[in-house]
């Protein structure tokens, strides 16, 4: 039976509400750890497959945004200038230099996501201002997930405001980017997707702090 494609959603909210169990519960908390670097290549993977149509313009921002988010996060890991101090964990996966090869794919990831979130304002001059946003309030929710299960530590232990300050310029830029060689990004289960995902980080961190480690 073919997979309706409006079913896909929902498939994705029951995958991740499994996730926030499977992260809380201690005894199967390592496997979900383990799988974090499939679960969000995959979901991307699933969610490129069902874009109505590709143009060069688009297809040269998503690799040019993964290459040049892997080296933003070098040298932000390397000279602590972008972010500040910090330094990946294992969860993410392999690298180099300390570096997720994951990361890259996971900067165009987060823009691919939002440009559908905003499709519809895409040629206006303020939509890099909006992509910004929304991807800094994705990791606004993110952080304290990403810190409590190994994503990365910053090296002082505290989420400085230079993070979110380097991510709302980055991500601007990278909407930039897509606004003038891109497409509007008309998938809706991407920004489905988008929301989903800021949803289960959010309610990972409530988790976190609600219950016993």
């Amino acid at each position: 039976m073919k997979l309706n494609k409006k079913h896909i959603p929902l498939l994705f909210c029951v995958f991740y509400t499994v996730g926030i169990g499977g992260y809380l519960w201690p005894v199967s908390r390592p496997w979900f750890i383990a799988v974090t670097p499939f679960s969000i290549a995959g979901s991307l993977i699933l969610v490129l497959f069902l874009h109505p149509k590709w143009d060069r313009g688009s297809v040269v921002c998503l690799l040019v945004t993964a290459a040049m988010g892997f080296f933003i996060e070098y040298a932000g890991v390397h000279t602590g200038l972008l972010f500040g101090r910090y330094h990946y964990g294992a969860t993410l996966g392999p690298g180099w230099q300390g570096i997720p090869w994951l990361i890259g794919l996971n900067w165009a990831a987060m823009v691919y996501y939002s440009q559908a979130v905003m499709h519809k304002w895409a040629k206006y001059p303020i939509a890099p201002l909006i992509g910004a946003l929304l991807m800094t309030l994705y990791d606004f929710l993110l952080e304290p997930s990403a810190i409590a299960y190994d994503f990365w530590q910053w090296d002082n232990g505290t989420i400085p405001m230079q993070n979110y300050i380097a991510w709302f310029i980055c991500s601007g830029m990278f909407h930039f980017l897509y606004q003038r060689y891109g497409k509007p990004v008309k998938n809706p289960v991407a920004a489905k997707l988008f929301w989903i995902q800021a949803a289960f980080f959010g309610l990972l961190w409530a988790g976190n702090l609600l219950l016993p480690a």
